[in-house]
């Protein structure tokens, strides 16, 4: 048998008596639902909304009770004791003035008129049809003429405690916060209680970056209305924006307590989940915001975040796709949804939904910054530049896309712009460890190891537990022991770093202790490329003296070589290494097409390490420009000089074995020969290895190793039976 009304109404005020809040909406909601005019209900769920705050809420429950019912006292009271509380005292006075000639009398009567009368003689609030135009334009957006015209009627109310509230707000809307402050400040002398105001000024004081006063302007408007959801709220905003995390968890569960189906306070408390390191919990908050309002795209974008946070990269291009769905403009989604297509592996797509946020929003510089990431992966390193570029262009002091663009120019080959970029990135952000491993890296890579090893040294100075910039520094030194140190550092900082795990088992065999080696190559780690190079340089017959950093590599070979022979080499690039020969040497061949690689090099595509075609300008270098194919067999059709040195730099098997077999002539038993990609890439049997390995079966030679460097890759060879 069902619950009546009367019954469920009874049900209803008991719960509310007791201050069960929620479980009075419900049931005075149901009563609604079925008989909307029903007076008890209507005004009973008015003066529920009064109790949370939400006295604008109030009226029209109010106003609905007095039509069903006018001749009930206690609505009228309620109806113009709610106007007074929000300051419309010309209104009050019309409702309380209506009541009595429908007379309405007793003592309540008689104090809510002296109330009133005290109340006129201080505050004189314009009437609701003039005031009502003003609170259009404000709530269109249109703040500057709701400012205006709101200035104006203080001419003629200058005591209205509504139009002081409505100038602070629209002075906010505006970003004047001072002026805003000093409205509200005015409000409060005249209504000491005006909780809406205490709310609004806190407001104020939050965005000017005040958090301190504040909580303070928020307790005291939860000190006249202690159930105010909204100040609980924002209350949680400021702790929040005092990094007082867990204090602002508790005011927002303040307000879905005043409030149960207030939205907005658990996307905010989602917020404050994540930002404590629990997007687990987070989640949950913001499923609860999309069970209320299924379309609040905020709350679908910061679960995106939160799943991002997680890992879970197909939840957060989900949860961004119902972002977008629910606000076709949300830029910021699209760039997050970006960036989680990058992590998941797929460019491409990252940098068409760059794009797509970059049509909404064609001055966001991270979007910018983010597809030039993209392109990066892609090997689009124009395109990459270009994105940071326009990024920087939007935000001159970007150091994050100053970064970017060094890394960018770094694989394109243009190490001084790199290094450029990574200073650039330091000036504007001092304490950019990241910049200062980057440079180290930059600096080895140009031969100037001091300063590479003083930079890596400042990222470290700034973050002392940065463990990758340690495995770097093991590879600027010249000794076994320097490197393990390091490496020994590396580990204690992130103990799961594989690549300084491996490399001390092969320091520590270099040592004569082999046992950690010898338990990785029978552990799961054994086809590790790592360890595929440690096995087949321990297996060779002798082993060979081992270097840190390719300039000492290369000071070790010159000093083995005859030194009034040329060098040759394949694949330039850069010119670096060449020009570091050529200071020994005098003469130099090199071959490269300045264009690339010629096909893809396993994950490389063609195209990787092209110069656009420039070619060093290099005193006592001579540069034969083309593919090996083409080039080669026609300059060994001449004579040519015995080779010193022969390093060879092209990365494929395809080149190197043209390279080897074509270079023979000016090959002898002193010739030393340097690989560059040797060991230690993923695929290193396939490459430069393979070649040796055939053009030795193939010609009846054989090769004693003299040098090898794991932290470079490189190799140096002499040939036997040439």
């Amino acid at each position: 048998m069902g619950v009546t009304l009367d019954e469920a109404l009874e049900r209803a005020v008991k719960a509310h008596k007791v201050g069960q809040v929620q479980e009075a909406d419900r049931l005075y909601t149901s009563i609604l639902k079925a008989q909307p005019k029903h007076p008890d209900a209507n005004h009973n769920m008015g003066v529920l909304a009064v109790g949370v705050g939400q006295i604008e809420d109030a009226l029209p429950f109010f106003k609905a009770a007095l039509e069903a019912n006018h001749s009930i006292g206690q609505y009228w009271l309620s109806y113009t004791d709610a106007l007074m509380k929000l300051g419309r005292i010309a209104d009050a006075k019309a409702v309380f003035d209506q009541a009595k000639s429908q007379g309405a009398d007793g003592e309540a009567f008689d104090q809510l008129g002296l109330k009133l009368t005290e109340a006129t003689a201080n505050s004189q609030c314009p009437p609701s049809d003039q005031f009502q135009p003003i609170i259009n334009l404000f709530n269109q957006g249109l703040l500057q003429n709701a400012l205006f015209e709101a200035t104006q009627m203080l001419v003629i109310f200058p005591n209205s405690v509504t139009l002081l509230n409505l100038v602070g707000a629209s002075n906010a809307g505006l970003m004047q916060f001072d002026a805003a402050i000093g409205s509200y400040e005015r409000a409060l002398k005249i209504k000491p209680d005006y909780a809406e105001a205490y709310n609004n000024m806190g407001i104020a004081l939050n965005n000017k970056g005040d958090p301190d006063a504040a909580i303070k302007s928020y307790k005291k408007a939860l000190s006249i209305t202690p159930d105010y959801a909204d100040a609980y709220n924002n209350l949680g905003n400021a702790l929040k924006h005092k990094g007082d995390l867990e204090a602002a968890i508790q005011s927002y569960k303040q307000a879905i307590s005043s409030k149960p189906d207030y939205a907005d306070a658990y996307n905010n408390m989602g917020n404050a989940f994540n930002d404590n390191g629990d997007p687990k919990t987070a989640i949950e908050s913001y499923e609860q915001v999309l069970k209320i309002r299924p379309e609040h795209a905020e709350a679908s974008y910061n679960m995106g975040n939160s799943y991002k946070e997680q890992g879970d990269l197909e939840a957060a291009i989900q949860s961004y796709r119902q972002a977008i769905s629910s606000k076709p403009d949300y830029a910021d989604a699209y760039n997050n949804m970006g960036i989680a297509l990058n992590d998941k592996g797929d460019p491409e797509a990252a940098i068409d939904s760059y794009n797509k946020a970059l049509k909404i929003k064609p001055d966001y510089a991270e979007a910018y910054n983010n597809m030039g990431l993209s392109q990066n992966i892609k090997g689009n390193l124009k395109e990459a530049l270009d994105s940071f570029k326009q990024a920087i262009k939007i935000k001159p002091d970007y150091a994050e896309a100053y970064n970017n663009m060094g890394l960018s120019h770094n694989r394109k080959g243009n190490l001084k712009e790199a290094l450029d970029s990574f200073k650039q990135a330091i000036k504007i952000k001092p304490d950019y460890a990241e910049a200062y491993n980057n440079m180290g890296i930059i600096l080895n890579e140009m031969g100037d190891v001091g300063a590479s090893i003083d930079s890596y040294k400042q990222a470290l100075k700034i973050r002392p537990d940065y463990a990758v910039v340690s495995f770097n520094l093991a590879g600027t030194v010249e000794t076994i022991s320097e490197s393990k140190s390091w490496v020994e550092h590396c580990l204690k900082l992130d103990p799961n770093h594989l690549g300084a795990k491996l490399f001390l088992s092969a320091l520590k065999f270099y040592e004569y202790d082999k046992s950690e080696f010898n338990d990785l190559k029978q552990s799961s780690l054994k086809d590790h490329p790592f360890m595929r190079s440690f096995v087949w340089v321990f297996s060779l017959p002798q082993l060979p003296k081992l270097y840190f950093h390719r300039w000492a590599f290369f000071d070790e070979i010159v000093g083995q070589s005859i030194k009034n022979r040329p060098f040759y080499e394949f694949g330039v690039w850069r010119g670096e290494a060449f020009q570091y020969l050529i200071k020994t040497f005098k003469k130099g061949y090199g071959f490269d097409t300045f264009e690339g690689l010629p096909e893809d090099w396993h994950e490389e595509k063609a195209g990787t390490y092209s110069s656009d075609g420039n070619i060093p300008k290099i005193k006592g270098g001579e540069f034969i420009v083309g593919k090996f194919d083409d080039t080669l067999p026609m300059f060994f059709s001449e004579p040519r000089p015995i080779a010193s040195v022969i390093n060879f730099d092209a990365d494929l098997y395809s080149s190197t074995i043209c390279a080897l077999n074509q270079s023979k002539p000016v090959i002898d038993q002193h010739t030393i020969l340097i690989f560059d990609e040797f060991i230690m890439n993923p695929n290193w049997e396939q490459d430069e290895y393979k070649a040796l390995e055939e053009f030795c079966l193939e010609n009846s030679y054989t090769y004693d190793v003299l040098a090898v460097s794991f932290a470079t890759k490189q190799l140096a060879v002499r040939l036997v039976g040439i």
